[in-house]
């Protein structure tokens, strides 16, 4: 068969052989056996009738099988897409369908749980929600994880890797070619696919490497797969941890691996920091580097974190699905500056920055997407959706949105694409969705709001919206549902968000 290689591919093959590049629980792979088995499984899969071009969907939990899947689809050619499967049910399945895969990765726990429909209820029982796979029609199925008995033809890629690989012959992939899909929450119901080529994707990772190596980074503890290519490529060892473990773990953890360095938005950090407090201690010494990979990133926020420790480096970082990284700006400094609006820093070598005549910021850079899926390429020119300005140091800084977000985490989400959903929740007669910003949290609470008939109420709709036929995304769940009248302005009556969102302000304080 024809293997094709890549910046990621060629970066593996220059690490040592021996060292060990990712720690997943009490599991850890060397370079040298990553790209080994890579080639087997790459091998085994055009076997199998996976070739250049095919398209790949990927639902596989981060750690040594996902770099296995990642790296041997990247020697055969495919185009990848990563769809989380935790996001509401009509959602997901539109973006299933736009894509129509020809071959799916899957963790066998998703597949299982959809081919038994009274498991899937009792594990519910134990969750809030329950993320599952659905069968799709000529779509050729690869299981990851644990071995389970599924009703579903499919081939287990543990058993498709076989021992000791030959090196094949590498053709080189053409720099623009399409390689990963990521699904932004777009603001309509059509599903926005942003494509990646190879050349972009590169760039980013290029961009970041050189960010760790100035600050002589070595050890990275991350819960998100990307981080774990980053460090294959920037040669420092990686830690992939459970985000969801409590703040004490997560000390115990950074203290006895020697993490130098923490990536996350703003609210990962929130649940350690109030521990910390509580303790009266301070951040470990062995965290040289905070890289915080949200925007807004809030003065009250960074106040905190900065309290917790006087060497400890903290980068903020601007950036978005279409072009991943487009400044940087010391935390410090930030916290330190007295300009109005949100300073998110100077622009990376090879991105530049201009300001539309109604304020929007356009990029252009060596990162820049591809194109949206099944549409038209895009331009060099990318209109961000950002309002800002950039003042005479050459620092960006932002003013709000053009439309309107909220952002929770390191998730983006439009009302738009939600509200049509719950509309047609039975009872529903109109509906809301605002963010109000939590100091404490340091994150936005996303509030619901309905105007709907009586037998309404909280539990009805959290069902619905949670696992019901108007499922949505679990990062877009409410905080609250509020029952009340919605204000509306102008000729044509719409919605006022400004005032509903002063309103519940006001009722907040």
């Amino acid at each position: 068969m024809t293997h094709y290689t890549n910046y990621f591919v060629e970066a593996l093959r220059n690490r040592i052989e021996s060292d060990i590049i990712l720690y997943e629980g009490g599991k850890s792979i060397t370079a040298g056996l990553l790209l080994n088995s890579a080639y087997s499984l790459a091998t085994a899969l055009h076997d199998s009738g996976v070739n250049k071009g095919d398209k790949v969907v990927m639902a596989v939990k981060p750690g040594i099988e996902f770099l296995q899947v990642m790296y041997a689809n990247m020697m055969v050619g495919t185009i990848i897409s990563i769809i989380d499967p935790e996001m509401g049910r009509e959602n997901y399945l539109q973006k299933l369908k736009q894509f129509a895969p020809d071959h799916a990765f899957v963790d066998s726990k998703l597949i299982l749980l959809n081919e038994h429909p009274v498991l899937k209820f009792a594990v519910l029982r134990l969750n809030k929600t329950v993320p599952s796979f659905p069968r799709i029609k000529n779509c050729q199925l690869f299981t990851t994880g644990t071995w389970l008995p599924l009703f579903q033809k499919h081939k287990k890629v543990a058993r498709l890797i076989k021992g000791q690989a030959p090196t094949p012959d590498f053709t080189p992939i053409e720099e623009k070619s399409d390689f990963l899909i990521t699904y932004t929450s777009g603001t309509l119901s059509e599903p926005k696919g942003v494509v990646h080529h190879y050349s972009g994707l590169s760039n980013s990772i290029k961009h970041l490497t050189k960010l760790l190596l100035d600050n002589k980074d070595e050890i990275l503890a991350t819960h998100l797969p990307h981080y774990a290519l980053l460090g294959i490529n920037a040669g420092i060892k990686v830690y992939l941890w459970d985000n969801k473990m409590d703040p004490a773990s997560k000390i115990r953890f950074i203290i006895e691996r020697n993490i130098t360095t923490l990536f996350g938005p703003p609210s990962d950090f929130i649940p350690i920091i109030n521990y910390l407090n509580q303790k009266a201690s301070k951040f470990p010494d062995c965290v040289r580097n905070i890289y915080l990979g949200s925007a807004p990133i809030y003065n009250p926020f960074l106040s905190k974190l900065v309290h917790l420790s006087d060497t400890l480096k903290i980068t903020c970082m601007y950036g978005m699905t279409e072009n991943l990284l487009v400044t940087i700006q010391d935390g410090r400094r930030k916290l330190a500056d007295t300009t109005e609006g949100d300073l998110v820093g100077k622009p990376l070598p090879n991105v530049q920055l201009s300001i539309a005549d109604d304020g929007e910021i356009c990029i252009q850079s060596d990162q820049i997407y591809s194109h949206y899926w099944q549409m038209e390429k895009t331009q060099d020119l990318h209109f961000t959706g950002d309002i800002g300005k950039i003042d005479d140091l050459g620092r960006l800084i932002l003013l709000g949105r053009k439309k309107y977000m909220m952002i929770r985490g390191n998730f983006n989400i439009y009302p738009g694409l939600y509200e049509p959903t719950i509309h047609k929740i039975d009872g529903v007669k109109e509906a809301v969705m605002v963010g109000i910003y939590n100091d404490e949290k340091a994150d936005e609470d996303i509030i619901l709001v309905i105007d709907g008939e009586e037998k309404l109420n909280e539990t009805m709709v959290m069902k619905q919206l949670i696992t019901g036929k108007y499922s949505i995304d679990k990062e877009a769940l409410p905080d609250r549902i509020i029952f009340r009248p919605i204000p509306h302005s102008g000729r044509q009556a719409k919605i006022d968000r400004k005032q509903l969102v002063q309103q519940l302000t006001a009722e907040n304080r």
